[in-house]
């Protein structure tokens, strides 16, 4: 979603993303007494506002979280990101108050300090999902032994994620919103192709997914919240849409993001995502199943369904709905693609 200043979504819930103020960087000073702060840069990201700081001793990046956030599932996102940097995974390091607490509220927001780690790339090239997805997998491997301390940490409110169980009526949800548009051709093909994807992938899924473990996840695996510095990993951040699935599902979602390109599936292109799949596992401590392997295809075509059933479906905005919906259709189409060819795609997989 490319305008922020109109994402808001289920019925005010989510929340604006924050902007800078004169007022917020006040609040910082007094609270964690970081000086000499009025220049600092919106660093972007979807989800909350991201400003890099600094003073005399040193870079840090301010986290202004949205309202729904609360102190319970922060304190969860604060959790995984030790546990992860106790074994050697590099997350966000949290700067304390003055007076020691690990964040503050600003205007009835959540808001933390983390130190700012220097990075030149981002997961995005072959090479660094190659490198990326091991991790991924060693990941998965620690944050299935954390215990965290509320459900919100399990179910975050807003997610690129959509419940496989709820996935067809969800989707209708979506899809009737986009009928009532008094739709184009293109937004009836969008229309008629979620329906027939969401279908089919909820019959395919059903019989699978009572086999397949779950627990917490990163939930948005890819691209800049993946850094790199000198061909090195240096930080895992945007936690924001971490909760408990499925961990084939996790990986499904960066799979998605490295090869929904609406091109013809080669056996060569299929091979490599075989590659990435392989790297993935070779960081956990539990291998993929047999099951997890039949499965990741589906949970593959499974996810254009979050656009329609989460976002196209709770964005308050009906402007904001019609732009997400605006390039949906490759999506759906490359999802119902892999469903044409399942058995292939399980097959390379397996």
């Amino acid at each position: 979603m490319n305008d922020k200043s109109s994402d808001n979504a289920g019925g005010g819930l989510r929340g604006l993303r924050a902007r800078p103020s004169a007022a917020l960087l006040k609040t910082v000073y007094d609270a964690y007494g970081i000086s000499g702060i009025s220049g600092s840069i919106d660093l972007g990201g979807s989800a909350n506002l991201n400003l890099l700081v600094s003073d005399a001793h040193g870079r840090y990046v301010v986290r202004v979280y949205r309202p729904y956030v609360n102190e319970a599932r922060l304190a969860d996102i604060q959790l995984a990101r030790q546990e992860l940097n106790a074994r050697g995974i590099p997350t966000s390091v949290i700067r304390s108050t003055l007076d020691g607490r690990q964040h503050i509220e600003f205007d009835g927001r959540l808001v933390e300090v983390e130190r700012y780690a220097e990075s030149d790339a981002s997961m995005d090239s072959w090479q660094r999902f190659m490198e990326g997805l091991p991790l991924l997998g060693r990941m998965h491997a620690v944050l299935r032994e954390v215990r965290f301390g509320s459900e919100g940490s399990k179910n975050p409110v807003f997610a690129n994620y959509i419940e496989p169980q709820v996935a067809y009526e969800r989707t209708l949800q979506g899809t009737r919103r986009i009928r009532g548009w008094n739709p184009s051709l293109y937004n009836q093909r969008l229309a008629d192709a979620a329906e027939e994807l969401a279908r089919l992938v909820t019959t395919a899924e059903r019989e699978l997914i009572p086999m397949l473990p779950r627990q917490l996840v990163h939930g948005d695996y890819w691209d800049n919240n993946v850094r790199f510095r000198d061909g090195r990993i240096v930080l895992v951040s945007d936690f924001d849409f971490m909760g408990e699935r499925a961990r084939i599902d996790d990986l499904a979602l960066t799979l998605y993001y490295f090869d929904c390109s609406g091109e013809p599936m080669s056996g060569r292109r299929l091979g490599r995502i075989r590659s990435l799949v392989d790297a993935y596992d070779e960081g956990l401590s539990e291998h993929l199943s047999v099951t997890e392997r039949l499965a990741l295809p589906l949970a593959m075509a499974r996810q254009p369904l979050w656009s329609m059933g989460g976002w196209i479906a709770l964005l308050d905005d009906e402007e904001a709905a019609r732009r997400h919906a605006s390039s949906m259709l490759r999506e759906i189409e490359w999802a119902l693609n892999i469903l044409r060819e399942v058995e292939r795609w399980q097959s390379a997989f397996s």
